[in-house]
């Protein structure tokens, strides 16, 4: 048997974030990963033609560079080869006329957009921008505070205090507001409501569902003002340098090592058992970022899990699938507006309505007519993802779509499995793309096809192809990710702990939960006047 301080599942940037946070405290760390390469869901490959290199899963850094973990360990991660690509042209939304409308960083030329668009819209940004400044700063500390917290409360008073114009009653509707509502409030035009509309379908929040709004009014203005972020060479490059920063420290992460069980005694998590009967011991913890109801029902099915976590992993609910399609390009994409071509992501998805019915289509099993487009232009914003200059790769991600289909919403599809409908349905993503960019289709070279089914084959977690592993409406976030009583990274199985993407603060590369899991783990310890047994490597 292996022996190891702490044993760390699932080598995506969570688990590596723990692992680092955990090895720095002198603690020597195993990381076992079952898929062949690091990662998780932030992986990058070759998977149209050789020499262009698509990101697999998630594209935006955005959320990773303003993280306290970038904060303290970005120097040494830039070390180990770490470089990021940033546009200053983060946004925009293309709309059935050609119409659109484009944010940029340069901030006065967002507003005559916005002005020449509709003064009504312009004068709705400005106010927007307002509830921005009023909420942003406070919300830092409830984005990296474990959840309930004093800290977070508090930051709640600190925001309340300084809102400065904006009315108590404005930040409270848009606190609870669904996206719908949010556009409604504030600006005139189908247009601009849809562009807001579309940042909430990044995270299960269709145009009605409560307490949507906060995220779109996040992501509308800090795009703006930072720009946006992609991995320079493709974003496997990330983890490939957390994996270092880790071995650096003495610790030693494993791939191609799938956990069969977590090994549970009367004291406890004492280790795991891989699927090849290697035993890894823990003397402090096991740190899992595996979603619970996997954990509960795959590796825990050996052990007495109590009542309440058994109920929270039953209760856990997945959003609606996603489906991905990457292109390799002659040429950029022939937007009717060449201004469209210099943008990072472009949002294709119509009007508010549309979204609504796309949602309501994908949980009712139905293939969606005419979904959300993410239409991620990655080698704009990073020519190093191809080797010939006028050369490109597209990312897309489409919102949201049915793990389990049984019809088509359009009538056009015949098939009831992914398996038998995925080309077609690429086929149709292709059509609206191209009713957008005429002479599209003629420029794409190959293409490749990720499916619900086939996000969840690359990536357990994402549980009908889930991109962001778990709903996150209101009854399934804060301190109820992924349950009250679980909330705080620690279980009630002693010396097991959780990170990832079912714990707040959710989906995206944040580097948060990680972090809160191991210094979780590190406060556990020690109240038991814990002295490591490893020191770091120098």
């Amino acid at each position: 048997m292996d022996e190891s301080d702490v044993v760390v599942i699932g080598a995506g940037h969570h688990g590596l974030v723990a692992a680092t946070v955990l090895a720095d405290a002198g603690l020597s760390v195993v990381v076992v990963e079952a898929n062949p390469t690091v990662g998780g869901a932030v992986r990058s490959g070759e998977v149209t033609l050789p020499g262009f290199v698509h990101d697999l899963f998630a594209t935006n850094m955005n959320l990773f560079l303003g993280s306290p973990f970038f904060a303290k360990y970005g120097a040494e991660l830039g070390n180990h080869g770490l470089r990021f690509a940033r546009s200053a042209h983060p946004y925009a939304s293309v709309f059935p006329d050609g119409a659109n409308l484009r944010v940029t960083c340069d901030q006065d030329a967002t507003l005559a957009m916005w002005q020449e668009h509709s003064p009504a819209d312009a004068a709705g940004w400005v106010r927007l921008r307002e509830l921005f400044d009023a909420f942003a700063a406070s919300y830092l500390p409830i984005y990296t505070s474990p959840q309930p917290s004093w800290v977070a409360m508090k930051s709640v008073r600190e925001a309340w205090r300084h809102r400065k114009g904006v009315s108590p009653g404005d930040l409270a509707a848009t606190l609870l507001s669904s996206t719908r509502a949010l556009g409604d409030r504030y600006f005139s035009t189908p247009e601009a409501k849809s562009l807001a509309a579309a940042w909430g379908m990044h995270l299960d929040y269709a145009p009605d569902i409560a307490g949507g709004a906060v995220f779109p009014l996040l992501e509308m203005f800090a795009d703006m003002l930072g720009g946006m972020s992609l991995v320079e060479g493709g974003a496997g490059r990330l983890p490939e340098a957390m994996a270092a920063v880790v071995r650096a420290r003495g610790g030693t992460v494993l791939t191609g090592a799938r956990v069969a069980r977590v090994d549970v005694d009367g004291s406890g998590a004492r280790g795991v058992t891989l699927a090849d009967g290697q035993r890894i011991s823990a003397r402090h913890g096991v740190v899992s970022t595996v979603v619970l109801p996997l954990l509960v029902q795959d590796l825990l099915a050996d052990a007495a899990v109590p009542n309440g976590m058994s109920a929270a992993a039953r209760n856990y609910r997945f959003g609606p699938g996603t489906f991905m399609l990457h292109l390799a390009l002659d040429g950029r994409i022939p937007w009717q507006d060449p201004r469209l071509s210099d943008f990072a992501y472009v949002h294709v998805g119509s009007y508010v309505d549309d979204m609504a019915r796309t949602y309501q289509q994908a949980v009712a099993h139905q293939l969606p007519d005419a979904p959300l487009l993410v239409v991620g232009q990655t080698s704009v914003v990073d020519p190093t993802r191809v080797e010939r200059a006028g050369q490109h790769v597209v990312w897309i991600q489409v919102r949201t779509v049915p793990a389990q289909i049984t019809g088509d919403a359009d009538g056009q599809i015949s098939g009831t499995h992914w398996a038998d409908v995925r080309d077609a349905y690429a086929d149709r993503v292709t059509d609206i793309l191209e009713a957008h960019a005429p002479g599209l289709t003629g420029q794409v070279r190959a293409r490749a096809i990720s499916s619900p089914d086939d996000l969840e084959q690359a990536n357990s977690n994402l549980a009908g192809g889930d991109s962001i592993s778990g709903s996150h409406h209101l009854d399934q976030f804060l301190m109820l990710r992924p349950s009250l009583r679980l909330s705080r990274y620690r279980t009630p199985i002693p010396r097991l702990f959780l990170a990832g993407a079912g714990t707040w603060p959710g989906g995206g590369v944040n580097a948060i939960s990680g972090q809160l899991a191991a210094e979780t783990l590190l406060r556990t310890m020690r109240r038991r006047r814990f002295r490591p047994t490893h020191t770091r490597a120098s």
